[in-house]
């Protein structure tokens, strides 16, 4: 027996064939642009605070790796 994935495409209209698409391309532009606005009472980027708390962290993870 042959799956039907063939066929699933041509059921749709020719205009919702692209529409997922669409949507992801959206929602991954408004979440990388939320990355770069500014929070208002640190004036810093969304981006930049977590890039600084990925460093804490592995400084401290460093720091606790070399205890003997």
């Amino acid at each position: 027996m042959k799956p039907k994935l063939r066929n699933a495409n041509r059921c749709l209209p020719r205009k919702q064939r692209g529409q997922s698409m669409i949507e992801y391309a959206v929602i991954c532009t408004a979440l990388a642009a939320a990355l770069f606005v500014p929070i208002p009472p640190t004036q810093q980027a969304a981006g930049e605070l977590l890039a600084s708390k990925i460093h804490d962290l592995y400084t401290y993870l460093t720091f606790f790796i070399s205890l003997p």
